[in-house]
């Protein structure tokens, strides 16, 4: 797999790690509320599947880091499998609040891209790069 498909994986990774804890437990603050387009209304109803989709975005992202260490330290095939199935997952998962948005299930529409942008644009990127 080459640096680019690593890097671009590796932002990812960072990407889903950094926002675990805004899911899983400051939710409740405004900020965290507007960044992650959860209307304050309806915070109480989102907790009981935001620390679940937290801590499971925050396992896949440990799993494409564990894929880069293998694959840096001669796991080759179990690093590459393991960072391109978590991208995929990354890709396909992140995809679905595209899909939320146009069923109108975020306040407005549109407000998905940001999100959906960064969470499957960087592992679309690592997945197509690791092809060449």
């Amino acid at each position: 797999m080459n640096a680019v498909a690593q890097l671009f994986a590796l932002i990812e990774a960072l990407i889903y790690i950094a926002v675990f804890p805004l899911e899983a437990f400051f939710l409740r603050r405004p900020a965290v509320q507007k960044f992650l387009s959860t209307p304050a209304g309806n915070v109480r109803a989102v907790m009981m599947w935001a620390i679940p989709v937290g801590f499971r975005n925050l396992l896949i992202a440990l799993g494409v880091i564990a894929g880069l260490v293998a694959l840096n330290t001669g796991s080759e095939v179990v690093g590459r499998t393991l960072v391109t199935y978590c991208c995929a997952y990354m890709v396909l998962g992140g995809a679905t609040m595209a899909l939320a948005d146009a069923l109108g299930h975020y306040p407005r529409k549109g407000d998905s891209i940001p999100g959906t942008l960064a969470a499957t644009v960087p592992a679309l990127i690592a997945l197509v790069a690791s092809a060449f």
